[in-house]
C-alpha cells in the first residue's frame, strides 16, 4: 500500500520507483565519498524513466540538499579563499563558454570535453602523482576554463575534480571545497530555474520523498570517506572520472 502511494505522488510505477530509489541511494554513496558526481549518476540513471531535462532539474535539487547535509562535517576543511577564486573566474569564464555553444554543435562540445576528460584521468590513474602547489593564481586560471567548459557544456565539476587531482591538496579538501562550490553554482542555477516557473509538478514532491535515501546514501559514502587511504581515495576518483567521460561518450555515440 506504501509503495502505491509513494509511487503515485512520484508519477512513476512501483517498479520504476524502485528504480528510481537504487539510483539515487547509489548517487548519494559516490557523492559522500568523493564530494562530486551526484549528477552525473543521477541524469545517467533517471533519464532511463524521466524526461531528461526533469532529470535535470532533480539533479541540482539533489546537489543542493546534499551540500546541506554535507557542509556542517566538511565546514573546516573547506580551502575558502581557493573556493572564492574559483567562483569568480568560473564567472568570467561562464560568458565565453555561452559564445562557443552558440557557435559549435552541443554533441561536440560534449564529446571533446569527454574525450579529453577520459584520456587525461587514465594517464594520471596509471602514472602520475600530483607535484603542483594549489596557488590562488592556478585556481582561477582553473575556474575560467571550468567556467568556459560550463557554460559551453555544463561539465564544470568534472574539469575542476581532473584539475585539484594534479595538485598536493588533501583529500579532504578536495572533496569539502568541491562540496561548497557545488552548493553555491548549483542554488544559482536551480534559481534561475525557478524564477522561469520550468520545474516541473512532480519534482518537488520527488525531491522530498527522496531525501531520506539521499541522507542515508551520504552518510554510508561519508563514513567510506573517512576509512579511506588517500592514494586509494586519488585513484577511485580518477577511476571515477574515466568511467564518467567513457560513458558519456557512448551515451553521445548511440545518440
Amino acid at each position: 500500500m506504501l509503495s502505491l502511494v509513494i509511487s503515485s505522488g512520484v508519477g512513476l510505477s512501483a517498479s520504476e520507483t524502485v528504480f528510481a530509489a537504487g539510483v539515487v541511494l547509489l548517487a548519494a554513496y559516490i557523492r559522500g565519498l568523493t564530494g562530486f558526481a551526484l549528477s552525473a549518476v543521477l541524469v545517467a540513471g533517471l533519464s532511463f524513466i524521466i524526461d531528461p531535462i526533469e532529470a535535470v532539474q532533480l539533479a541540482l535539487a539533489f546537489e543542493v540538499a546534499g551540500s546541506v547535509i554535507q557542509v556542517p562535517s566538511v565546514w573546516s576543511d573547506i580551502k575558502w579563499p581557493h573556493l572564492w577564486v574559483l567562483i569568480a573566474a568560473a564567472l568570467v569564464g561562464n560568458p565565453v563558454g555561452v559564445a562557443i555553444l552558440t557557435s559549435i554543435e552541443p554533441g561536440v562540445l560534449r564529446a571533446a570535453t569527454f574525450g579529453v576528460l577520459a584520456v587525461v584521468s587514465l594517464a594520471l590513474l596509471l602514472r602520475h602523482k600530483p607535484t603542483i602547489e594549489p596557488t590562488l593564481r592556478l585556481f582561477f586560471l582553473v575556474g575560467v576554463v571550468a567556467g568556459v567548459v560550463n557554460g559551453a557544456t555544463a561539465l564544470s565539476g568534472l574539469v575542476i575534480v581532473l584539475a585539484m587531482s594534479f595538485m598536493t591538496i588533501t583529500p579532504a579538501a578536495i572533496r569539502s571545497t568541491l562540496i561548497a562550490y557545488f552548493f553555491i553554482s548549483d542554488m544559482a542555477v536551480l534559481g534561475l530555474i525557478g524564477a522561469r516557473g520550468d520545474i516541473s509538478d512532480h519534482a518537488a514532491t520527488r525531491v522530498v520523498l527522496a531525501l531520506p535515501l539521499l541522507a542515508v546514501g551520504i552518510l554510508i559514502g561519508s563514513s567510506t570517506f573517512d576509512k579511506t587511504p588517500p592514494e586509494r581515495f586519488r585513484r577511485i576518483t580518477l577511476g571515477l572520472l574515466t568511467t564518467i567521460s567513457v560513458v558519456g561518450l557512448a551515451r553521445i555515440a548511440l545518440g
